[in-house]
């Protein structure tokens, strides 16, 4: 941690300006030092300003920075197509590419109703997700969000049939549904009409880090399989590392047929967003996929898969999809700890190596995250507010995956300094 002098000003105005960032810490325009508790937005994840990927960077502003993907190749995407099909679930067979994590959820909505039209099933329209879910802020991404607090009545024009998206919702009290709540959705729907089934093996910003129990991931994968249905993951989030391995999924035993990712693989350097796609769906369409999915003007251009080929690389010398298991081990003990000790505030602790979020008690505020956030500002730690609704109101915490012991003992310390804030908030307010 490089020091600041003592008479740095407050971190409480109401958004300070980034200067500068090193490792895990973001440093503002007056001197005062964050931890970046969130991976800005889970998607710093190597840290901020590593050399090796600022290196990639620049020799690639050097070299060739873009070419459209219809008139070249370039070697960044190359090789890291390469690279990703490596790591990829079992029989992925193509990569998408293209800027966000909604772009990349746009594209693997597009395959799978091509993946139904190809195999003469068009009149397969409906798509089956789960409330509490997130999938992006594109229309079809949108469409089939499972959190109303995304959605306003102004959109719905652009969202298309609302009978052509099912939203599945856990029972009272849970955060995620079982394959009883699916197998009810599906049958309701009418199995034959059901194109595609869409989940978020570890969730994010809805749901706060609860991961779908592993008896449902493997029912889902058999019921998907066994009716023609496409099963998508959306591992924007949860992917490349996050859980301490490359995806969520590789933790139920799972491959999806097609599985979304973005975020995590250039570290927040620069934007990109994957789709990987089954060996399934690319030959049930038996021709280039270009004309179907989502093309635009920077996918794959040469600037950012430089920039996620170094990340991957920083990933697998540094060994952090171990480390990210060991200190997700040593995150869960400390946020475990704190229930503990705020147990009128706080309820309990989820997640998946260091993809994790404290739950609030279910009779807080519904504002209290937010304000969790603001008093963790003003003791220089960032954290992400998530939940939908009392059940899974929570605050993300997840540091870069090359996050040391001492640093997850620090962004321990200043969220008890927070919860010591809060708490003293509520019992005023009680």
């Amino acid at each position: 941690m490089i020091p600041f002098p003592a008479t740095a000003p407050s971190r409480t105005a109401a958004l300070p300006v980034a200067a500068w960032a090193l490792g895990p810490y973001i440093y503002d325009a007056d001197g005062n030092d964050y931890l970046d508790g969130s991976s800005g937005v889970l998607n710093v994840n190597v840290g901020h300003s590593h050399p090796k990927v600022l290196q990639a960077i620049e020799t690639q502003l050097g070299q060739l920075t873009f070419v459209h993907r219809t008139q070249f190749h370039n070697e960044p995407a190359l090789r890291l197509t390469g690279r990703l099909l490596s790591i990829a679930p079992a029989k992925t067979a193509a990569v998408e590419y293209s800027n966000s994590g909604s772009e990349a959820n746009e594209c693997a909505l597009r395959l799978a109703f091509a993946y139904q039209h190809r195999r003469g099933k068009p009149q397969r329209t409906v798509i089956l997700s789960e409330e509490p879910s997130y999938h992006g802020m594109t229309a079809a991404a949108l469409s089939i969000t499972g959190s109303p607090n995304k959605r306003d009545p102004s959109v719905e024009p652009l969202l298309g049939p609302s009978a052509n998206r099912v939203l599945v919702r856990p029972k009272p009290g849970r955060r995620r549904a079982t394959h009883e709540e699916w197998a009810q959705a599906l049958l309701a729907a009418g199995t034959s009409k059901v194109a595609a089934i869409v989940i978020e093996p570890l969730g994010g910003a809805s749901s706060g880090a609860s991961p779908i129990d592993i008896d449902t991931m493997q029912w889902l994968r058999r019921e998907t399989r066994d009716n023609g249905i496409v099963l998508i993951a959306d591992e924007v989030m949860s992917g490349f590392g996050r859980t301490g391995k490359w995806w969520a999924c590789d933790h139920s035993g799972i491959a999806p047929d097609i599985l979304t990712s973005g975020k995590g693989v250039t570290g927040g350097y620069t934007s990109l967003a994957v789709t990987l796609i089954s060996e399934t769906i690319t030959a049930a369409i038996a021709e280039p996929l270009g004309p179907i999915a989502l093309g635009h003007t920077m996918s794959a251009n040469p600037l950012a898969c430089a920039a996620a080929n170094a990340v991957l690389s920083v990933i697998e010398d540094e060994g952090l999809l171990s480390n990210a298991a060991v200190t997700g081990g040593l995150l869960a003990e400390a946020l475990t700890a704190l229930c503990g000790r705020y147990p009128a505030l706080l309820s309990d602790q989820s997640g998946i190596g260091l993809m994790r979020a404290l739950h609030l008690q279910p009779d807080q505020p519904a504002d209290t995250n937010k304000r969790i956030i603001a008093a963790a500002k003003a003791n220089g730690l960032v954290l992400c507010t998530a939940g939908i609704g009392k059940t899974t109101n929570s605050v993300l915490v997840a540091p870069p995956l090359n996050s040391t012991p001492e640093v997850i003992a620090e962004l321990a310390d200043r969220l008890d300094k927070t919860l010591t804030t809060i708490s003293g908030i509520g019992a005023e307010n009680a």
